[in-house]
């Protein structure tokens, strides 16, 4: 199973759920993953999870929040599964040195935490808490080989090879860039009214917009194929062959020439519908039928 597989456009019920579950920044991260397995049945979770993934591509798209509540809800989606996905997306985002250190140590947290008490004291916290917190300040951030040596070994999925064509993609979602970085990564809680507000119904429409789309994700180049070449006719092989059925009628233009002959032969025909014929007459519809086919 693969995290980058086309996943099928949600439902408008759960677009509205899923924008509203990443907008819960001030909510602690257990409330709102217990509300996300609650609103979203297991047979549903994927196709929200590979939203969420596209939704994380570009920093830009969410909230520094957002993005904390979204890898929470990866994480906590497939906890009680043998087999977590999306630990190979958990990893490059612990160990990507372009992002917060904030969001880095969380992810971290999240991998290190994969079951007990620990795990549930990192989700009583708020995204809030995280990304304004000292947590990130006083973390030291592990390696990627270590993180995947001491804690994922038995669930890491070999990374599948991504071809030539898929490569040659390009993102539905372009950032802009008049937008600084500073400003899509701000998290902090605006006054009613306020131009950050503004911008932030802004973001929120986009999205609604972009995931409406059925082709979101990535758009891919014309695929041509064109027809192959038909080999080359074998010596005794049997030949296809499309024959013209054009053909034209023939006419007997002698047919009703002379309306004179065969008069005798239908005076008999019709004298013997009558009555019974007597001997002559017999032998002269004899000798006529005989003369007109000798005439053909």
């Amino acid at each position: 199973m693969s995290v980058d597989a086309p996943v099928p456009t949600l439902r408008p019920e759960e677009r509205a759920g899923l924008l509203a579950l990443l907008a819960s920044a001030a909510r602690p991260l257990a409330d709102v993953v217990a509300d996300f397995l609650a609103r979203f049945p297991r047979e549903r979770r994927l196709r929200v999870g590979g939203t969420l993934c596209f939704l994380l591509e570009d920093k830009k798209m969410l909230h520094a929040t957002g993005r904390l509540i979204a890898f929470a809800i990866l994480h906590q989606s497939y906890s009680s599964q043998p087999v977590n996905p999306y630990v190979p997306l958990l990893l490059n985002a612990a160990c990507d040195e372009s992002s917060d250190k904030s969001e880095q140590a969380f992810v971290q947290l999240l991998l290190t935490s994969a079951s007990g008490d620990n795990n549930n004291e990192v989700l009583q916290k708020s995204a809030v808490d995280y990304v304004n917190g000292p947590v990130a300040a006083s973390q030291a951030l592990l390696p990627r080989e270590q993180l995947e040596k001491q804690f994922c070994r038995s669930i890491v999925q070999p990374q599948p090879q991504v071809s030539s064509f898929r490569s040659a993609t390009v993102r539905c979602a372009i950032p802009d860039p008049d937008i600084p970085q500073s400003c899509a990564n701000s998290s902090e809680i605006s006054a009613p009214g306020s131009k950050q507000k503004s911008t932030s119904d802004d973001r929120d429409s986009a999205l609604v917009a972009l995931l409406q789309e059925k082709s979101w994700g990535r758009l891919g180049p014309q695929w041509i194929r064109p027809n192959p070449p038909r080999l080359h006719i074998l010596d005794g092989e049997l030949q296809w062959l499309n024959p013209d059925n054009n053909h034209e009628l023939l006419w007997d233009y002698s047919m009703c020439a002379e309306t004179s002959r065969g008069a005798a032969i239908r005076d008999l025909i019709a004298r013997a519908l009558k009555g019974p014929l007597v001997p002559a007459q017999q032998e002269l519809f004899t000798a006529s039928c005989y003369r007109i086919g000798e005439g053909l």
